[in-house]
């Protein structure tokens, strides 16, 4: 059984062009405050709009300057997130001190997976896409569209596939029935959580979240009604053996205590 472990999870940000990112500092100042062993992007970071296009030619997909847009928008909400982190480091480093450097879990989203499937359709793109490599950059480990990532007993995945068709499982309660497992997602733009009333004999129990969005803007296509879903992320405590406790971590209050 591996130690006790802390796990910052960074719900959809769907960061775009000309949208709000104080959210994203004030979250970089919580992790700095508390220092966790883990952070994971749960995929879904980078909106991409451009790619969201029709892959036919003459679209949008094909024009490159706004696809390049689309991620450099991306890469400024990952400085937004990660300056608290590298100025601490930049001042530990220059006086000799141990800098922190949690372990960076990156799972991709199908936003981000856009970009994959417009190669597959259109294989000379291979190599002309700028900036292939999202984010490995700032220190992410990379982790393919629905591959999930196990950390403590925890499964880590934009989402979780069930049936046939592999469609995303749409509530906690059915994603323990159907896994048996603890997961935590996002791809929906709710906060759903499940834990079940069963102690496993090793004194664990299934508990399943679904998180999906961390936000400010509003999705013009989701309406009024739509827009008004509970928008934060998660630190997740005495995370062991696929238990642990939760932290929610509302846009409103980062905003008002850690910006």
């Amino acid at each position: 059984m591996g130690k006790q472990m802390r796990i910052i999870v960074i719900p959809d940000a769907q960061v775009k062009k000309d949208v709000p990112l104080g959210h994203l500092t004030a979250l970089g100042n919580y992790i700095m405050d508390k220092k966790p062993d883990v952070i994971v992007n749960i995929g879904d970071f980078f909106d991409m709009p451009s790619l969201g296009q029709h892959n036919s030619k003459g679209h949008i997909v094909y024009e490159g300057a706004r696809m390049l847009s689309d991620l450099e928008a991306g890469w400024e909400g990952m400085e937004a997130l990660l300056s608290p982190l590298n100025r601490h480091n930049d001042i530990q480093i220059r006086s000799k001190h141990r800098p922190y450097r949690p372990r960076k879990v990156f799972c991709y989203g199908n936003h981000e997976a856009r970009r994959d499937r417009l190669i597959a359709q259109e294989p000379f793109l291979q190599g002309a896409l700028p900036g292939y490599d999202l984010c490995r950059r700032y220190g992410w480990e990379e982790h393919d569209f629905l591959s999930p990532v196990r950390i403590n007993g925890v499964n880590f995945c934009h989402y979780a596939q069930g049936g046939a068709m592999g469609r995303a499982i749409s509530r906690a309660h059915l994603i323990a029935t159907k896994k048996h497992e603890s997961w935590i997602v996002g791809h929906q733009q709710t906060f759903d959580y499940y834990i079940s009333p069963h102690v496993k004999t090793d004194g664990s129990r299934v508990q399943c979240i679904i998180a999906g969005a961390f936000y400010q803007h509003e999705e013009d296509y989701m309406q009024y009604q739509g827009n008004q879903h509970w928008r934060g992320a998660l630190m997740c405590t005495e995370v062991q053996n696929g238990s642990y406790d939760i932290v929610t971590l509302s846009i409103d209050y980062l905003l008002r205590n850690w910006l």
